[in-house]
Order: C-alpha cells, then sequence, then structure tokens
C-alpha cells in the first residue's frame, strides 16, 4: 500500500468519524436545546470550522446566527440571515434568509428565502423558498415556491409553484403549479402543469403533456401523449369503414374535449395487402340528447403489401362524425372526411410515383421528392 492510498484511508475513516459525531452531537443537542435553562438567543455572526470548533463551541445549537460561516460544517439553532458552508449546514430550528453548502442543507423546521447545496437542501417543515440542489430537494411539509434538482424533488405535502429535476417530481397531496421531470406524480391533485415522460395524478384540472398521462379522474383537464389514460374518462371502441380502408379498429382515450386516437385500417386491393397504424388527437360535441359530433386529426403510415414501407406513405385524415346514441355505451355514427396523402415510394428507376391505396383525388401534385395527393372520404361505423 502506498502513502497516497494510506492518507485516503485515514481522510476516510476520519471523515466517517466527523459525520457521526456531528449526527450523534445535533441529536443529543437538541435534548438541551428544548430546556427551558438554555433559551435560544441571537447572535450576528459566527465562524466554525467544524462543529465544535467555532466561534459558538459547544453550545452553538442554542444560536441562531444572523451571518454564519461554516468552513466545513456547523450546527446552529437556526438562521435570519446568510450561512455559508463548505460542506454542509444544519440548523436546529428555522431558516430565514439563504443558504449555501457545498453539499447538504439540512433543518428540522422552517425555511423561507433561498437555498442551494451541491447534493443536498433538506427540511422537515414547510420551504417558501427557491431551493437548488446538485441530486435531491427533500421536504416534509408543503412548499411554495421553486424547487430545482438533478435527480429528485419530493415534498411530503402540497406544493405550490414549480418543481423541475432530471428525473422525479413527488408531490404528496395536491400540485397547483408545474412539474418538469421524466417523472412526475401529483397523488392528490394536478392544477396546472405535468410536463414529463410519465405524469400522474389523483384528480387532474390542467394539462398533462408526456409519453405516458395517467389519472384517476379529470376535472377541467386534459392530456396529450403516446398513452393518455383516465380511469373516470372517456374510452370507447369504434369499428368504421371508410372508402380507404374497409375495416379500420380504433381506440379512443382521454376526455371528451380532448382524447388520442390509437387506430389500424385494414385493405386488400388488387391482390395487394394495405395496413395501416395511426395516432391522432379528438374532441366530442355535445348536440342534443343523445346527439353529438367527432372532429377527429388522425395521421397514419400507410404500408404496402409488406410488414412496413420505409419511405414516407402519410395519409392524414380531418373527420367529422355525426352520432347517435342508443345507450351510453352503443352508438353508430357517420360523416364526411378530409384527406392528405404525402408519399416518397419509388419505382424502380428511383422516380416518385407516390402511394397506390387513394381511391381518387381532386388535387395531385409531385414537389420536392413528395407526391401529394387530396380527397373528400365518407366514414360510416359503429361505437361502444
Amino acid at each position: 500500500m502506498n502513502r497516497l492510498e494510506t492518507k485516503m484511508k485515514m481522510i476516510s475513516r476520519v471523515g466517517t468519524l466527523w459525520v457521526a459525531m456531528l449526527y450523534v452531537a445535533s441529536n443529543y443537542s437538541w435534548v438541551y436545546a428544548q430546556n427551558e435553562d438554555h433559551p435560544v438567543k441571537t447572535r450576528p455572526a459566527q465562524l466554525t470550522f467544524f462543529y465544535p470548533v467555532g466561534s459558538n463551541g459547544l453550545n452553538s445549537y442554542y444560536f441562531i446566527n444572523n451571518f454564519s460561516i461554516n468552513m466545513l460544517a456547523g450546527i446552529s439553532a437556526g438562521v435570519k440571515g446568510l450561512e455559508l458552508g463548505g460542506l454542509g449546514n444544519f440548523n436546529k430550528g428555522h431558516v430565514t434568509g439563504a443558504q449555501a453548502a457545498g453539499l447538504i442543507n439540512a433543518s428540522t423546521g422552517n425555511v423561507a428565502g433561498l437555498r442551494m447545496a451541491g447534493l443536498v437542501n433538506f427540511n422537515k417543515g414547510y420551504a417558501n423558498a427557491i431551493q437548488a440542489a446538485g441530486i435531491i430537494n427533500a421536504t416534509m411539509g408543503p412548499v411554495k415556491g421553486l424547487q430545482l434538482a438533478g435527480l429528485a424533488n419530493t415534498p411530503a405535502k402540497d406544493v405550490i409553484g414549480l418543481q423541475v429535476a432530471g428525473i422525479l417530481n413527488t408531490s404528496l397531496g395536491h400540485l397547483n403549479g408545474l412539474q418538469l421531470g421524466l417523472v412526475n406524480v401529483a397523488v392528490k391533485s394536478a392544477t396546472g402543469s405535468q410536463i414529463g415522460l410519465v405524469n400522474y395524478t389523483g384528480k387532474l384540472n390542467g394539462f398533462q403533456l408526456g409519453l405516458v398521462n395517467v389519472a384517476d379522474s379529470v376535472g377541467k383537464g386534459a392530456g396529450l401523449g403516446l398513452v393518455t389514460y383516465y380511469r373516470n374518462g372517456y374510452h370507447k371502441f369504434e369499428i368504421e369503414w371508410n372508402e380507404t380502408f374497409y375495416l379500420n379498429a380504433t381506440f379512443k382515450s382521454g376526455v371528451e374535449k380532448f382524447y388520442m386516437i390509437y387506430t389500424v385500417g385494414f385493405k386488400t386491393k388488387n391482390n395487394r395487402t394495405f395496413w395501416a397504424p395511426g395516432i391522432g388527437v379528438g374532441s366530442l360535441f355535445q348536440l342534443s340528447q343523445g346527439l353529438a359530433l367527432n372532429a377527429d386529426l388522425i395521421t397514419s403510415q400507410v404500408n404496402e403489401d409488406e410488414w412496413w414501407t420505409n419511405k414516407l406513405n402519410l395519409l392524414n385524415t380531418l373527420k367529422f362524425n355525426f352520432s347517435f346514441s342508443f345507450t351510453d355505451e352503443l352508438a353508430i355514427f357517420a360523416g364526411p372526411s378530409f384527406n392528405v396523402v404525402v408519399s416518397d415510394l419509388e419505382d424502380v428507376e428511383g422516380a416518385v410515383v407516390g402511394d397506390s391505396f387513394s381511391p381518387w383525388d381532386f388535387y395531385d401534385k409531385t414537389r420536392g421528392g413528395s407526391r401529394v395527393k387530396m380527397y373528400i372520404g365518407f366514414n360510416a361505423g359503429i361505437r361502444f
């Protein structure tokens, strides 16, 4: 073992011992801090190398400081002003003002102001603050303000404001604001927006944008994503015929005012097989008892006589279907459609020939390597 390895092991052991001592001392001192014989006082300033080596010594937990510098780390009864720590700031009470630490800011009380830490900001009370941390902001009480974290923001109660995290934003209560991260969770409700890869809330009163959007119920809100499912929302299956594909199966999921559409069409023509998966958005308008209008916008990739056509071969359709409901679970519908085909299909010589699935057209132009056709169509089907 070389000299450098020996020194590193020694530093590691001393560091571990010091952290353990700091933890024990802070928790042991908390008992005495509540003793009426040791009232908490306020001091204008203090300087600590590491607890208890500092201007407040062993009694650091009895003092609230207006200005505090902890060269490595220190303990205090609270902050009313500014506290700076090379590694960590540990407070047994409230923090009002600003804190900055290389690793961690930790408080058993409330926080109001600004907190910045290289790794973690933690407090047991509420936080009316801007909190920025390299890894996590963890608040046991409600949060009002802004939280920025490299990995996660994890309030245990309500959030009013903005949460931005590289991985996870959570509120075990209500969200009133914006969550921006890969995974966003507001357990009770979300009033505002959730933007991420996966979004979940108990009750949605706002907007979700993500790959997967889930909610137990929806008040005033909607979601846009590859998968959007609201347990008490709008869920309908449709079997449809139209002039382009003789058999279409469609699932609609979301809320009546704004739902996602997942569809697949199939037909055979001239001994060739065509199939087209598609995705879109739509909205339902109730016209009268039992009578409604669906406005749907769908784009589909049409595969011509093969599993997948690698060239662009899109069918873009705007549908207006009037529906009549026999029951809450059964309806028939029919209506016109406007179709735009954009195709880059080429012949064996490399010339753009476009699609071979469209039945007719009133517009047909080839520009920029794509053939564009437009035509009017008709849809009819059953919904359940």
